[in-house]
């Protein structure tokens, strides 16, 4: 959880176990129609600002509840990720992936105090932020001071206790949780505090048992063990033998000196761009958890760099934009102000700011360098809680619950290539519930339930709705989309297509998988929300723009810098069918009409290909487009 550059994902899915609704101390809601949803209906729940009571002032917390449910129904209540994102416009998602298991429950989502239709808490300079600018403790500082004094009532357990009063506006003995990421931590503080109004929980993408470290120790200590497994089982063959040493090479060099090359624009035209430091690096990586084909660009990215091929990499600096979201929509003050709150920082919220500098640097000296290795301690400073915190200003200290997590059924989901919340996370939290199951994914990232492609999550959360035994439906699964390979620098370097000889077969190979670059590259901008056009990889530039990536047209588009491709490809479900011409290192032109075939005339001389027999092709749709030829 925590700061902007470690936003964690909002995703779906709930607990399960029928729950007993009764009028006791229920508060009548008034409701009425839901903006973002037909299928719910909408309330508002007053409820205080200091819970203590020591302290003035109200919060209307928004509430949705399902229009139809079971009698009799059980209450769940989905928590939304970040701190700071909205839950009520992803009520539909929710329902949808929950229909297994709401047949006898209602499903109620809220956006959280300080967030969505809830109070959200406006930074306007810090919610223009994207996702590569630093956060400054100065940005923070002023955040905070312009929310004021209230500030220090939006902590996770100021939360916890607004859940409890929707807990028992609906009249509930005791409430399911479901949580993804940030939600993970409010439905486990919820569960120490009352235990005895916890019936059951879902924890995806879980934050841990322990306070989050305000240096990200736990990301850090994982950044080795998932950049190795992302190429287990010879993932990467082709494209790395070394990737835990390619990541370390490329960051001791940034660390040195910036990387410096160029990137193109959606016209080809060339620009100067550059990481300046491991900061930069470690957006991107992050940055993977939440986009598959970004974390499936990584190994080839990282063992070019290492080679002095800074292209691939200065590329995927494109996922990092994306359109601006309102405080509405994701809060960065919320965000910010809970995180300080919250996180175990080195020094307390109630010393002068003058003094935090150097307690800041004499925790960071005590903590084994092996532990973050191959990052910088500058590198774990800089992007940490720690540092964005220095300046905030002084306050009342608060401390998370300190009881021990109720032995409740608890279904634990865990992506084995999540950075935000490792899965040795799930695994220490498991481990203190004996009713728990866990259960983690092979490939996946942050998110685990809303990345799923595979089915056997599902399968899981259907086994906990029933009360039967989960088991592993995962353990022969794998959620991983297949590393791109290294790009050429020039056709001479490409592997030739099979049955095609020579320098025609390399140039085919160059402008076929220059087509699945182009469409690689398209949808880790679409995930990243980002418009699907820009620059080739060494020149030129593609548009798949058209709707939901239904076609690709490139121009001039250089995969390899001496070979440049122009063409129109409609992408059907059969797979692309278009024509390209070829001119540079070899000419011609190459009807392509299925991922398995091409033909056409290359440099005078008619060329057939087709994909052998039993070769596997990655699918065309979606962000499982890959490269074709390696």
């Amino acid at each position: 959880m925590v700061a902007r550059r470690h936003l964690l994902g909002c995703a779906l899915v709930l607990s399960l176990v029928a729950l007993c609704l009764t009028a006791t101390n229920a508060v009548a809601l008034k409701f009425g129609s839901c903006a973002q949803s037909s299928q719910f209906r909408c309330a508002t729940l007053t409820v205080p600002l200091d819970h203590s009571g020591k302290s003035p002032g109200k919060i209307k917390l928004r509430v949705a509840a399902q229009r139809r449910f079971p009698r009799g129904a059980g209450l769940i209540v989905a928590l939304a990720g970040g701190p700071g994102q909205a839950a009520i416009p992803f009520a539909d998602q929710f329902a949808s992936s929950l229909s297994p298991m709401l047949r006898n429950r209602r499903l109620v989502v809220i956006d959280q105090r300080g967030t969505g239709s809830s109070g959200a808490l406006s930074c306007p300079e810090l919610q223009k932020l994207t996702e590569a600018a630093p956060l400054t403790g100065s940005l923070v500082r002023d955040c905070a001071q312009q929310i004021g004094s209230r500030r220090r009532f939006y902590s996770t357990l100021d939360s916890v206790a607004d859940l409890d009063a929707v807990r028992a506006a609906f009249g509930a003995r005791k409430v399911a949780l479901m949580g993804v990421s940030y939600g993970t931590w409010v439905a486990e503080e919820y569960a120490r505090v009352h235990p005895g109004k916890t019936e059951s929980l879902i924890l995806d993408s879980v934050v841990g048992p322990s306070q989050p470290s305000g240096f990200y120790l736990d990301s850090r200590a994982a950044i080795k063990r998932v950049t190795a497994e992302q190429c287990a089982a010879r993932r990467c063959e082709g494209i790395t033998t070394d990737p835990v040493g390619d990541l370390t090479a490329v960051m001791a060099r940034v660390a040195s000196a910036p990387l410096r090359g160029q990137i193109y624009d959606s016209r080809g035209r060339a620009r100067p761009s550059s990481y300046e430091n491991q900061d930069e690096i470690d957006s991107v990586i992050i940055g993977g958890d939440l986009n598959a084909e970004l974390r499936a660009q990584l190994p080839a990215a990282m063992a070019a760099a290492r080679a002095d091929d800074y292209a691939p990499l200065l590329r995927l600096q494109s996922a990092l934009g994306g359109a601006a979201l309102s405080a509405r929509e994701l809060s960065f003050g919320l965000n910010v102000i809970t995180s300080c709150l919250d996180f175990e920082l080195p020094y307390a919220l109630s010393s002068p700011t003058a003094t935090r500098a150097p307690l800041v640097a004499s925790a960071l000296s005590a903590i084994n360098p092996s532990s973050y290795s191959p990052l910088t301690a500058e590198n774990v400073r800089s992007r940490s809680v720690a540092s964005d915190c220095l300046l905030f200003p002084t306050q009342f200290d608060t401390a998370p619950a300190s009881g021990p997590l109720p032995n409740v059924p608890s279904l634990i989901l865990a992506g084995q290539l999540d950075l935000r919340t490792p899965a040795e996370n799930a695994a220490a939290t498991a481990a203190l519930i004996p009713k728990a199951s866990l259960v983690r994914l092979r490939g996946a990232g942050h998110d685990v339930l809303g990345a799923d492609t595979t089915g056997c999550v599902a399968t899981a959360l259907k086994r906990f709705a029933a009360g039967i035994k989960v088991g592993s439906p995962c353990a022969n699964s794998d959620n991983g989309v297949r590393p791109v390979p290294l790009a050429p620098r020039k056709v001479a370097d490409a592997k030739p297509a099979s049955g095609v000889a020579g320098t025609r077969g390399r140039a085919l190979s160059v402008a076929f998988n220059g087509v699945s670059d182009a469409l690689g590259t398209a949808y880790m901008m679409l995930a990243a929300g980002v418009e699907p056009r820009g620059g080739g990889l060494r020149g030129g530039s593609f548009d798949a723009s058209n709707g939901p990536i239904e076609s690709v047209v490139l121009r001039s588009y250089r995969y390899s810098s001496d070979l440049a491709v122009n063409g129109s490809l409609r992408l059907l479900s059969s797979g692309p069918r278009g024509t390209l011409t070829l001119s540079g290192a070899s000419t011609g032109k190459v009807k392509i009409t299925s991922w398995n075939s091409a033909s056409g005339v290359i440099d005078g001389r008619a060329v057939s290909w087709n994909r052998p027999a039993g070769a596997a092709a990655r699918s065309p749709s979606g962000p499982r487009a890959a490269p074709l030829i390696r």
